[in-house]
């Protein structure tokens, strides 16, 4: 698949992938993570290329035209094979997978003329055998956030896309929230459904969160956007990414903590079924 030689020479070395279940904060983590300048991601063009990646080689043709960073995305790429909510180990892995998403990020690598390639999934919660058996040598970001405040975001995501989401053709026959209410709670409400969402994430991460233990660190959403300039330069030494003073006036001081309480919005019988399946000291550690 990569048969262009200015692909070719581009090495992967330890990339760094943010992890996290679904509305846990990984988006803004990324969004300011990757304002480093050694930092490639997926953008655009590579979603455009995802079905004909014979054309990534394009990319580094194609982001030059950007006249500032581009703004990243998850990408297509990484549901190329599988949905969002597919639970995926290593036997999965298979040489095709491995070309395609090394080139893609070799590609991206070379239109960032940057060394380290940065990457967010929520879906990559369910995928850490894949992953670490395709990139052994990776580096991995946790971000954790309160799951009251967690849930609440997934089904009020749900709940605005619900009528859209029933007529949006997805890869896989997955169809998105559609998808999660029929899977996690078919007999049950759609709260429930998120809770049952949530939990099958956060099982399947503790599960096998061991395998990339000696690679990983963790950050708390809720300390982040309190402090987002002091995690960040945490962070970039984790990664092994040099500070620099432009930084200083790149990231801000602090962010908006306010979203993470809007579960106590809802109606009561629904905020008590958060907080009867979230007790109180389960809310501190997740």
């Amino acid at each position: 698949m990569i048969d262009c030689p200015m692909l070719l020479a581009v090495e992967i070395t330890r990339p760094i992938f943010i992890i996290g279940i679904q509305r846990s904060g990984t988006t803004v983590l990324d969004n300011l993570f990757t304002r480093h300048q050694d930092t490639a991601f997926f953008e655009g063009f590579c979603n455009r290329y995802y079905m004909t990646p014979w054309k990534f080689w394009l990319i580094p043709l194609q982001v030059k035209r950007y006249k500032t960073r581009p703004p990243s995305t998850e990408g297509r790429v990484w549901r190329r094979y599988f949905t969002e909510i597919d639970y995926v180990d290593e036997s999965r892995l298979t040489q095709e997978m491995k070309n395609y998403y090394y080139s893609a990020i070799k590609a991206e690598l070379r239109a960032f003329n940057a060394k380290r390639f940065v990457n967010k999934n929520p879906a990559h919660c369910l995928r850490l055998r894949w992953l670490n058996s395709m990139f052994p040598d990776a580096i991995y970001i946790l971000i954790r956030r309160n799951p009251r405040a967690v849930v609440n975001s997934i089904y009020q995501k749900m709940l605005s896309y619900w009528d859209m989401q029933m007529k949006t053709e997805y890869e896989h026959g997955y169809k998105g929230y559609v998808t999660i209410k029929e899977i996690f709670g078919k007999e049950e409400s759609k709260l429930e459904s998120c809770i049952n969402f949530y939990n099958y994430n956060r099982k399947m991460l503790e599960q096998d969160v061991f395998v990339i233990k000696d690679r990983l660190t963790e950050v708390s959403y809720e300390e982040f956007v309190r402090r987002p300039r002091e995690e960040l330069n945490r962070l970039y030494q984790f990664a092994g990414l040099s500070w620099y003073r432009e930084l200083e006036t790149n990231l801000p001081a602090k962010l908006n903590l306010e979203n993470n309480n809007k579960w106590q919005a809802l109606p009561f019988e629904e905020r008590k079924i958060l907080e009867n399946a979230f007790p109180v000291g389960d809310a501190i550690v997740y």
